[in-house]
């Protein structure tokens, strides 16, 4: 058997006695017994907050979306992507399903999605203040 990336961590594994999803088609695993319970963890945080992030980058999109079809003169119109951004680097949820996250590992996954999520935000502020 080949080894494949622990899904927290992306460590090669051939270990197969932790199992995030067992008996399903493409199993998840993990390298150590401390990768499966954060990865177990991780699991619950996102089941929890993944409805409530979308709802919120929901209505953040809408209005970002109405500002700039009104093109009001306002610096203020940079604030729901200051918004998405800062939200987007609090919960760093992108994927839909956590099997998407294999390739970097949870924790590399959700450090990339924070950096980019901030240099939104980052980005939004400037607008902000400069335009």
């Amino acid at each position: 058997m080949a080894a494949e990336k622990c899904i927290y961590c992306a460590a090669p594994t051939e270990r197969r006695d932790y199992i995030i999803n067992p008996k399903a088609p493409h199993e998840l695993p993990c390298c150590s017994e401390a990768c499966f319970d954060r990865a177990k963890a991780f699991i619950r945080w996102d089941e929890k907050w993944r409805p409530k992030l979308y709802l919120g980058l929901f209505a953040l999109v809408v209005v970002n979306l109405f500002l700039f079809g009104l093109l009001p003169d306002t610096r203020w119109r940079y604030l729901p992507m200051l918004g998405i951004g800062v939200l987007t680097a609090v919960f760093p949820l992108v994927f839909v399903r956590y099997e998407r996250y294999q390739a970097l590992g949870i924790r590399r996954t959700a450090m990339v999605v924070r950096v980019l999520a901030a240099a939104v935000a980052l980005f939004a502020l400037v607008l902000t203040f400069t335009g």
